[in-house]
């Protein structure tokens, strides 16, 4: 049948029969495989490990354990390590069942944990690792790997990827959609410049910012929008703005937030910035910060003194001229360092430009000296 639709009562001329698996692929439709608490593993330095209460979901069948269970392992092998998981199995064939089991690992030089088993019978998290370790008798807390946020292998309890799949195409909305657009709790989609060129733009002229600001093109942005909202009380959305490029570290060049009374007012408040360090460093010529909003500062003190050598009247000066460690785009605001070793002294600031500025030191006598330096703030891009 093309068309599948569950779940109806019987009638005299119609039965409904409904198997467990009509239950679980309903269920799949909503939830992902995972735990949703607890379910840790401990040791009790000994050949067993302690599972905790706690509950799960896989396939669709829901499992709890409302108690502490000790799992035993086998006993260690003399010369060699294994690695054990603890797992919740999921039995479809014959058990019907979900229960922790320890699977055990293969002996070797250098252990690899047992391969999950999931087919269409059997389906297998692994909660933990335990190391057994050659020749030991007991198991140490650190001797076992937590493997519940691992979402390969477990992972938290989320939305099924019938549902997060979506997000880049179904779910994707205009800058300009109203608050009631959106559904209440938390709604989140991704976007990308190659794929919703003309959305994304939109997006970012709401910003009043352009992929040149972050020095790339629309095709090599994507973002993230979350809402978080109910009736009636104020709705939050929050763009994340970053970059496809494994070369720049997926770097994210700003991330802004929005807020509206409740879903039933029409409009959005403006957008504030938050402001994120997008990138700092050090070399020769000193240290810099960037932020997301494309300010700069950067600073750096001489560690060799500079000594006053010229004279002008009463007042003895020198100057010297630093390179910033990363240009600004334009003249900063460069203020002068001076930090004393003889003499009366004070600074003072000459020139500056995108890329240096000239520092003078005066004094009031011919033996004045001291360490040069600057701290300048201005843009990145």
């Amino acid at each position: 049948m093309t068309e599948q639709y569950r779940f109806f009562d019987p009638t005299e001329n119609d039965d409904r029969e409904y198997a467990a698996d009509d239950f679980a692929q309903r269920y799949k439709l909503i939830l992902s495989n995972g735990f949703f608490n607890g379910l840790s593993v401990s040791a009790n330095d000994s050949m067993t490990v302690t599972l905790s209460s706690g509950a799960a979901f896989i396939e669709g069948y829901d499992y709890e354990n409302r108690s502490n269970i000790d799992l035993n392992l086998d006993n260690a092998d003399s010369t060699q390590d294994r690695i054990d998981r603890i797992v919740l199995r999921l039995d479809k064939f014959d058990g019907r069942y979900i229960r922790a089991f320890v699977k055990k690992g293969t002996t070797a030089t250098n252990p690899e944990p047992p391969e999950l088993t999931r087919d269409d019978y059997f389906y297998e998290l692994s909660l933990a690792q335990i190391k057994v370790t050659a020749g030991k008798s007991y198991i140490d807390s650190s001797q076992i790997t937590d493997e519940r946020g691992n979402y390969s292998v477990c992972g938290r309890v989320g939305l099924s990827n019938r549902i997060s799949d979506q997000i880049t195409s179904v779910d994707v909305r205009t800058a300009n959609a109203y608050p009631s657009e959106y559904g209440e709790g938390v709604n989140s989609f991704r976007m990308s410049g190659s794929e919703t060129p003309e959305i994304f733009q939109g997006w970012l002229e709401s910003l009043n910012v352009t992929p040149s600001d972050y020095g790339r093109e629309l095709s090599q942005l994507r973002a993230n929008v979350l809402t978080q909202s109910t009736r009636n009380e104020t709705g939050v959305q929050q763009i994340t703005i970053y970059d496809f490029s494994r070369n720049l570290d997926y770097r994210v060049y700003g991330q802004f937030t929005r807020s509206a009374s409740a879903l039933t007012n029409p409009l959005w408040g403006g957008w504030h910035e938050e402001v994120l360090v997008a990138e700092k460093g050090e070399n020769e010529n000193g240290k810099f910060i960037k932020y997301t909003n494309g300010e700069m500062k950067c600073w750096f003190e001489n560690n060799e003194t500079t000594s006053v050598q010229s004279q002008v009247g009463g007042t003895y000066w020198n100057n010297r001229q630093f390179s910033f460690p990363q240009p600004f785009v334009s003249r900063p605001y460069a203020q002068e360092r001076v930090r004393r070793t003889s003499g009366t002294c004070w600074g003072g600031l000459r020139s500056a430009n995108a890329n240096s500025c000239d520092v003078y030191i005066f004094a009031t006598s011919d033996n004045g000296a001291g360490f040069l330096g600057y701290v300048a703030e201005g843009r990145w891009r």
